[in-house]
């Protein structure tokens, strides 16, 4: 009997090493995990903040664009081409002289191939070819 309690509490310290280094790698995995976690979150957040800062420089470059229209539609040469387009005006003393030129319309003539009453046709040639009849 005593053989089997100095067996048994021998064996206790072993199992509690066991235990200890079980939740030790436990402990150590779970760090791991939480620490690729961090990672694969601050590198999808940096691809986000990269594509972000891309389309603030296109909106940017959008805005300057619009912004240049908007000061040539104030200018009062934008006005004036806009009346003599659209509205047909003129300045005082100016004559306007307006060129018609006719419209040509050419017609093109469907273009006829002719084909040889010597060519085979298409299946004719592949029959041929497969039977080796091959000129």
């Amino acid at each position: 009997m005593e053989d089997l309690s100095n067996k048994s509490q021998s064996q206790a310290p072993r199992r509690k090493g066991i235990l200890f280094t079980v939740f030790v790698v436990c402990a150590i995995g779970y760090v791991l995990f939480l620490l690729y976690q961090a990672v694969y979150f601050n590198y999808t957040t940096n691809q986000k903040i990269k594509v972000l800062k891309e389309d603030k420089i296109d909106l940017e470059k959008d805005q300057s664009r619009l912004q240049t229209l908007i000061a040539y539609y104030k200018t009062d040469a934008f006005a004036e081409l806009e009346a003599r387009k659209k509205l047909g005006l003129r300045k005082p003393g100016e004559k306007v002289v307006k060129v018609d030129v006719p419209q040509t319309q050419v017609q093109q003539q469907p273009v006829f191939i002719e084909k040889d009453s010597n060519e085979k046709s298409n299946v004719q040639s592949w029959i041929d070819y497969l039977a080796g009849f091959e000129n």
